[in-house]
């Protein structure tokens, strides 16, 4: 499969777009392969694994911060634009009868390792043109590419940092 530009540049558009507005239906619609829920599988992972670097990729575009800076100083920026991570409490409080204690628990646990990735992958974005990727944004791609529910979310945070107004200089 050969991934069409103009349509991988579109979806990333449509992901920032809907993650800036907060619309989940329009987050799926966005992350969706040209072809749809047809699209052969390998193609489909090939298709979120390019999503997913040119979403990194517009993110780190997107931040404040310098090539080569250290993992604190993205997910610092990470922290600052997308606020605190959510506490189990909060996921409680989202809908008590439905969501209980180890659900929730569960649920900031994910949050917080889908952040780590998004701290590995907007890395990518930020490497020395000299040097090596850290084996950690490599590792985050292959992760997040391979769950469905990671991909999701981390596509979300990506979408929310890319629609972040400061740019690097």
């Amino acid at each position: 499969m050969t991934v069409d530009q103009a349509a991988l540049g579109s979806a990333v558009k449509a992901v920032v777009a809907a993650a800036r507005d907060d619309d989940v239906a329009a987050l799926y619609q966005a992350v969706m392969p040209p072809t749809g829920v047809d699209t052969p599988p390998r193609e489909a992972a090939q298709w979120f694994g390019m999503l997913l670097v040119h979403l990194a990729l517009t993110a780190a575009n997107a931040s404040k911060l310098e090539q080569g800076c250290s993992r604190e100083a993205v997910s610092a920026w990470i922290k600052e634009t997308l606020g605190p991570a959510p506490t189990p409490a909060l996921f409680r409080a989202e809908d008590p009868v439905r969501i209980d204690h180890v659900e929730a628990v569960s649920a900031a646990a994910d949050y917080s390792r889908c952040h780590e990735y998004a701290v590995d992958l907007v890395r990518l974005g930020l490497v020395e043109p000299d040097a090596a990727p850290d084996e950690r944004g490599v590792d985050a791609h292959c992760a997040v590419t391979n769950d469905k529910k990671t991909r999701i979310i981390v596509m979300a945070m990506l979408g929310r940092l890319a629609a972040d107004s400061g740019r690097r200089g």
